[in-house]
């Protein structure tokens, strides 16, 4: 997920990391609402490889919906990077139609 992605209430997101080094010691997400509550706090990512994390956050049709902020802390013994992420959940609209509002 590099560029700011908009999805719908109710599906799972999959938040993807790259670092730039490989093999740290822990990479954990920290995902906030748009009402700034913490909705995942600092759980581990999956290592798919030696540089690429993910984790799959499944939304509610009842979250807020609005811009998500993800916080990715990569962990290399003392020292830890940050990555920010920003998402958008939006809700189906009434008539029915499956258009993200943006």
């Amino acid at each position: 997920m590099n560029a700011k992605q908009t999805f719908f209430l109710g599906t799972a997101v999959k938040i993807t990391s790259v670092l730039s080094i490989p093999s740290p010691t822990s990479v954990k997400i920290t995902v906030y609402d748009p009402a700034y509550g913490v909705m995942v706090n600092n759980v581990d990512m999956s290592s798919e490889t030696t540089t690429v994390y993910s984790y799959v956050y499944q939304s509610a049709t009842t979250n807020n919906y609005g811009n998500y902020i993800v916080h990715i802390d990569a962990t290399y013994g003392a020292y830890t990077s940050r990555m920010e992420v920003i998402f958008t959940l939006t809700p189906l609209l009434s008539t029915g139609i499956s258009t993200p509002i943006i």
